[in-house]
């Protein structure tokens, strides 16, 4: 009986521990840039929806994308946990939307559902 109670203990102060800790820069709203150069700029629409929209193309001119073209819609979920879809496209410009998840975690940006140049953006700081 001790030994299941110390068991317990130790798992409850961990798991308070757990809890307390909360990760850094947990909103999306703001510009990202992938490896290629791409940016995309998240904001909120006038419903609270959030909305990426691609403001420096990059390697996505050869899909057919377009200047501020709208490529995710969003709904936060957790401090730092978006879902939502990301609009892909293949080289002849047809279009189809994917489920995604979006991940914060120090000032990176990682999605599931991407292209090699946005599993990973990184936030850019504003002046």
């Amino acid at each position: 009986m001790l030994l299941v109670s110390i068991c317990l203990g130790t798992w409850l102060c961990c798991k308070s521990v757990d809890s307390v800790v909360t990760p850094t820069n947990t909103s999306i709203i703001g510009s990202w840039e992938g490896c290629d150069g791409r940016v995309v700029t998240f904001s909120k629409d006038e419903s609270g929806k959030i909305i990426g929209h691609y403001t420096k193309l990059a390697g996505l001119v050869r899909y057919k994308f377009s200047q501020n073209e709208v490529g995710f819609h969003l709904s936060k979920m957790a401090p730092g946990v978006y879902v939502g879809q990301v609009k892909w496209r293949n080289t002849s410009g047809k279009e189809t939307w994917k489920k995604e998840t979006i991940l914060l975690e120090n000032n990176i940006l990682k999605t599931t559902s991407s292209d090699d140049c946005s599993k990973e953006l990184t936030k850019i700081k504003q002046s």
